[in-house]
């Protein structure tokens, strides 16, 4: 079961507090502060790179913060701010300690649909439009 259908299956084991951790430290200007290991980054961030809310810092790049992998992109600020902004102590210190916080889990099922309309979006756009077929070509 993938953390969105166990989101809105109403179960909060799965709630994706890694990647909701690595968006708020992006945005408070400490990309790992949420994290005890970098192991699985990398793995945490993929969600968020394909929705577009992080990027990736490239190597060299001298900042004011202390990002070091990831920074928010405006649409990641944006999120923040609707969703994560204002956390209450539950949501202090390792990201996968935060349980099941109600404003994390609507963060999550909000961040589930903005993964399903990204996804919707790319499968449309990966679907040939037959009106723009050429001549004898199929789609």
């Amino acid at each position: 079961m993938g953390h969105w259908q166990a989101i809105e299956e109403g179960t909060v084991e799965n709630l994706p507090l890694h990647e909701l951790g690595l968006l708020r430290g992006t945005v408070e200007g400490h990309d790992t502060r949420y994290f005890g290991s970098l192991l699985a980054l990398d793995r945490h961030a993929d969600l968020l790179l394909r929705i577009g809310l992080v990027t990736p810092i490239p190597a060299g790049t001298q900042r004011n913060d202390d990002c070091q992998f990831y920074e928010a992109t405006a649409a990641g600020r944006e999120f923040y701010g609707a969703h994560l902004s204002g956390l209450d102590e539950r949501a202090n210190g390792r990201a996968n300690a935060w349980g099941d916080h109600p404003q994390l889990v609507a963060a999550a099922r909000a961040l589930g649909r903005l993964l399903d309309a990204v996804e919707r979006a790319a499968d449309s756009a990966a679907v040939p439009n037959a009106v723009n077929c050429p001549a004898g070509a199929s789609g």
